[in-house]
């Protein structure tokens, strides 16, 4: 049966794959093709949407990290901020135009409430880095919704220290592709050098 997760993987038979093969056990990388063509909101994106609708974004930009206040930062003051090398962390919430597609999500999971996904954006200015290298305590899919970032990602010593790590796979995502991050591998994402460049994560239960 087709479902939000058969659009975002390509077809059914990939989805299936994934949580039989892939999921929980390795990195895996999806390229966009003629066969996964996403339509908004799944490719595309609307940040002034956003601004309008959610009341926790927060701002990263060379390690500082600040709750966006609308009284004090317009909407042109965040897309300034974004052109000189910020970025924004938008989690999506009820009243935002992703949510909806979160819903979606969690429904083809079988899941809900306390118990769903969890939904974030991350849009970045040239060549911005809005978290260092770090791990997330649960699995995660990452879609390119706009241009393109740069991935770093553990390829070895799993469940080691940072600093015990020697290698590192590098993936290039474009508008589109899909990856897929295990919890607890380390990994990090650098903005285009010459462009902004917007990607969504969804945290799986």
């Amino acid at each position: 049966e087709d479902d939000i997760l058969a659009s975002l993987f390509g077809s059914n038979e990939i989805r299936n794959d994934f949580f039989r093969n892939i999921f929980g056990h390795r990195v895996a990388y999806f390229p966009s093709n003629r066969h996964r063509l996403l339509k908004p909101p799944m490719s595309g994106f609307d940040l002034s949407s956003l601004y309008d609708t959610n009341e926790w974004i927060s701002l990263r930009k060379r390690g500082s990290q600040d709750m966006l206040d609308k009284k004090q930062t317009s909407y042109d003051d965040l897309t300034e901020y974004i052109a000189g090398g910020g970025s924004a962390i938008i989690p999506v919430i009820p009243g935002d135009y992703l949510h909806n597609t979160k819903e979606q999500i969690d429904h083809a999971l079988g899941v809900t409430g306390e118990f769903g996904t969890s939904m974030n954006v991350y849009h970045s200015g040239p060549s911005a880095v809005a978290l260092n290298i770090h791990y997330d305590a649960y699995p995660v899919i990452v879609l390119q919704l706009q241009g393109q970032k740069e991935w770093i990602i553990q390829n070895d010593n799993f469940g080691q220290n940072v600093n015990d790590i020697t290698e590192w796979r590098n993936v290039t995502l474009t508008e589109g592709d899909l990856l897929y991050i295990p919890k607890g591998v380390h990994h990090a994402a650098t903005g285009d050098p010459e462009h902004g460049s917007t990607h969504a994560t969804i945290g799986l239960p």
